[in-house]
């Protein structure tokens, strides 16, 4: 049968040491966890284990039940419900074995729901087979036979040919023992008969081949009985249900010599149960006081009584031995779950430790990369005030250079050339006229120059007018300079303004100087927070992934950076280049 910054250092500190506290209280607070976790292949070895306990021979349920309820206490994991219902199957079994039904249907029951939720269809077979046995063994035929089917249903549907026989078995078994439908249990047992043929399965051919012989034993067939199961035992070899049942036909068809030798020789084998040997020993004492043999009645009923005292002294000895075992078992598992705690403390006491060099290590990298941030940010601010400071008086030399030259050196070419003018009317001779008129011109050239370099290095009209007309005037006296400004004409800072004119100037000489251009573009956009110059040509353009040489695009970022703007140069070979100026304008 089957059986189935300071302060926030000082912040950071505290909570640093707040947690390790917290930590090393907890570990040297904690206790094991109320449910140890358990892997599916060592809950599948206990299992079996069980199992083996429960259906095996001899029983031992007790054994088998004390596994179980300690695996129904663990921790499977993603598998729990499955194997939780393994477990409950398995201790429906060894309830029904003990006898205790109505806590075997307990357990049988629960376990079926489990299986029905997960779908776990060779679990559920196996339920189903648990509660044939069980309504069997109550000699409730309807609800055993129920149970057979439904387990069958689910070995076809899963196309187990081995648990298809066992169900067949099991069906015909029921009709044949608990209902006397002698009819209804052949037809069972011809099926398991023709498929355990087909696949070779000679333990089910055997089990259906010797129900079927003792069907016709009961029916008084003893003859097709006999022939039966003599066939069994030539075709699949003897065993001992076959050489027990061939004892009981003969005894049935009145060959009592043949019946006492069958079960005399069945003695000498080995058997699976001491209550078999009894009732061999019990019908051979009935054979001889059916033949008048009263000395030979005598010898096995001595025999019968002297087995079943030696029975119930064994049962006591075993049952004694069963609790010394789980007594002993108990201890080694007391013992086994102290050493799990003393490991389970160690290791999470070294986990803290571990955890707290972490964040002490991770404290000071922090620091660390925190204190190099800041030299590097410090370094930054220091180079960007030297590069402000170098700007700045950039700009107050050029104002003060374009002021000498306008004031200086202009007034003195001036004074020099009313002079010559002079001395032209009054004393200088026809001859040296145009001599005279030359250094006149060349005079006039040098003041236009000086005027040109004067306003270049500061023009008057960036302090006066602003940045807008500064940059009209100068694109408007430049072949090729388109200018356009969008949004407010309100003005900037005069700092901003100078280096805007600045860098427009350095960008449109480039432009002329190294690229042929023949159409440049200059644009500045005002917003409220930022403004943006865009100086745009046609000519012949740059790899930007080359650095450029010569081009002033290293001064350039230098005083962008130093008002923390953006640079961006969009430049392609044969087609032209775009640099584009950002920067934000403080409130």
């Amino acid at each position: 049968m089957q059986r189935k910054t300071n302060k926030m250092n000082v912040y950071m500190k505290r909570k640093l040491f707040t947690s390790i506290f917290t930590l090393l209280f907890v570990a040297l607070s904690c206790n094991v966890p109320e449910r140890s976790i358990v892997s599916n292949e060592d809950f599948q070895t206990l299992l079996n284990k069980s199992k083996k306990y429960i259906e095996g021979y001899p029983h031992y349920p007790d054994s088998g039940l004390m596994i179980l309820r300690k695996l129904l206490s663990q921790q499977q994991g993603k598998d729990e419900a499955l194997y939780c219902g393994k477990a409950l199957n398995l201790i429906g079994s060894a309830y029904e074995i003990k006898g205790i039904y109505d806590s075997a249907a307990y357990y049988l029951y629960e376990a079926s729901r489990i299986a029905e939720e997960i779908k776990a269809d060779t679990l559920q077979m196996s339920i189903f087979t648990n509660l044939g046995i069980l309504h069997f063994a109550m000699k409730n035929a309807d609800e055993a036979i129920k149970y057979y089917r439904q387990s069958l249903e689910i070995a076809e549907k899963l196309k187990d040919s081995i648990a298809i026989t066992h169900q067949l078995n099991n069906i015909g078994n029921a009709y044949m023992t608990l209902t006397s439908e002698f009819e209804k249990a052949v037809s069972y047992f011809e099926q398991c008969m023709k498929i355990s043929s087909k696949i070779r399965h000679d333990l089910a051919y055997k089990v259906a081949g010797i129900n079927w012989a003792m069907i016709y034993n009961e029916l008084g067939e003893h003859d097709k009985a006999l022939k039966e199961i003599k066939h069994l035992i030539k075709e699949y070899g003897s065993n001992i249900y076959a050489d027990y049942l061939l004892g009981s036909i003969y005894f049935k068809k009145g060959n009592y010599k043949e019946a006492i030798h069958e079960w005399k020789e069945l003695l000498r084998k080995t058997l699976n149960t001491r209550e078999f040997e009894l009732t061999i020993l019990q019908n051979i004492a009935t054979v001889y006081k059916h033949v008048g043999n009263l000395d030979s009645t005598v010898v096995y009923l001595e025999k019968t009584y002297t087995l079943r005292d030696s029975l119930h002294n064994q049962q006591s000895v075993e049952t004694i031995q069963n609790l010394k075992i789980a007594y002993e078992t108990e201890k080694k598992e007391a013992k086994i779950s102290n050493l799990e705690k003393e490991k389970q403390f160690y290791t999470l006491l070294g986990l803290v430790l571990s955890i707290t060099l972490l964040l002490v290590a991770g404290i000071f990298i922090f620091r660390h990369k925190l204190h190099k941030n800041r030299i590097k940010q410090l370094e930054q601010e220091k180079q960007l005030t030297a590069t402000q400071a170098v700007l700045d008086g950039e700009v107050q030399e050029r104002s003060r250079i374009a002021r000498d030259l306008h004031d200086g050196l202009g007034s003195i070419l001036s004074v020099a050339k009313y002079n010559l003018a002079d001395i032209k009317k009054s004393a200088v001779q026809e001859i040296d006229v145009e001599r005279f008129d030359k250094a006149l011109s060349l005079l006039d050239e040098s003041m236009r120059e000086m005027r040109r370099v004067a306003h270049h290095l500061m023009p008057e009209s960036l302090s006066s007018l602003g940045l807008k007309q500064s940059a009209a005037d100068f694109c408007s006296s430049v072949a090729h300079v388109k200018f356009n400004w969008y949004g407010e004409e309100t003005r900037f800072d005069q700092k901003m303004e100078v280096m805007l004119y600045r860098i427009m100037h350095e960008l449109v000489n480039n432009a002329l100087k190294h690229s042929g251009a023949s159409h440049i573009l200059v644009e500045i956009v005002r917003y409220a927070d930022r403004v943006i110059l865009t100086v745009q040509d046609n000519g012949c353009g740059f790899d930007p992934s080359v650095e450029a040489k010569g081009m002033g695009l290293s001064n350039i970022r230098t005083r962008v950076a130093a008002y923390k703007g953006n640079l961006l140069v969009d430049a392609k070979p044969e087609v032209g280049t775009e640099v584009n100026v950002e920067l934000r304008i403080e409130n």
